[in-house]
């Protein structure tokens, strides 16, 4: 199996994506989407939709590059629990495989939500 096809099928694994809406240079209205279990690989669009569509191209783009350079691909992450608090100020938990993760406060945005792709 060639790399590509390898970074494709680690790419569908249930990784935990999470998305936002931010501002383009010109202040304009964005959509943000990043994986929680792999840093600095994110992707952006016009919607929602569009966000998530570009993330996972790029997933596989990362994962690709993590294989070429033999360097360890992140597993998923499982969520045990979760809690999410919506208000004026969201907060996020999670819970996974024990440990507790939490974003950073200034990566919390009021319209954020966890995705989570999980297939059954």
């Amino acid at each position: 199996m060639d790399l590509r096809m390898q970074a494709e099928q680690l790419a569908q694994r249930p990784y935990l994506l999470i998305t936002s809406i931010e501002e383009s240079t010109d202040d304009q209205p964005i959509y943000f989407a990043r994986v929680l279990e792999m840093d600095g690989c994110f992707g952006q669009g016009e919607t929602r939709e569009e966000a998530v569509e570009d993330l996972q191209l790029a997933m596989v783009d990362f994962i690709e590059s993590l294989i070429e350079d033999g360097l360890y691909v992140p597993e998923p992450s499982k969520l045990i629990n979760t809690t999410v608090s919506t208000g004026s100020e969201t907060t996020m938990t999670f819970v996974s495989q024990g440990n507790r993760l939490k974003p950073k406060k200034n990566e919390i945005y009021h319209d954020s939500y966890l995705l989570s792709s999980h297939k059954n």
